[in-house]
């Protein structure tokens, strides 16, 4: 445990506290809070009957490997800016992804793949073909391309 001391003013230990949490940012996970519907949109909502017929299961390990996936995608801050043109306003909105996730021994694959041309009205460009992860059971990511 590193312990800091200092004699003198508060400035320095001001300065010293903001220089190590700008430098250890990446031991944070920044949560972005959802936008909750009000409680008469709630009312209106009937939750179907629960059946794994009807639905698809995404099991613990493979959710966890596509939070990880997902943060690494699109990380915190990558929201489009109505500067940006309209391929990378498209591009830059997760609703514009699908993602396929396939389970492997000990490892999740997923691949976002983009739907430009349902989701965004453009003509698809080969040259974006998505994204791929392998992400361990462990949470680590094995590969990207």
């Amino acid at each position: 445990m590193m312990t800091l001391s200092f004699r003198g003013g508060s400035g320095i230990k001001a300065l010293v506290l903001q220089a190590l949490l700008l430098t250890s940012t990446g031991c944070f996970h920044v949560h972005r809070k959802p936008r909750i519907a009000s409680e008469q949109v709630a009312a209106t909502i009937q939750f179907p009957e629960w059946s794994q017929d009807k639905t698809t299961t995404v099991t613990g390990p493979q959710l966890r490997a596509l939070q990880i996936a997902m943060d690494d995608f699109r990380p915190l801050g990558s929201e489009p800016s109505k500067k940006d043109d309209a391929w990378t306003q498209c591009l830059l909105n997760l609703e514009t992804y699908d993602a396929w996730v396939r389970s492997g021994e000990g490892v999740t694959f997923i691949h976002f793949t983009p739907q430009e041309d349902a989701r965004c009205g453009l003509q698809p460009k080969l040259m974006d073909a998505g994204a791929s992860y392998a992400v361990s059971d462990e949470g680590v990511i094995l590969k990207r391309e």
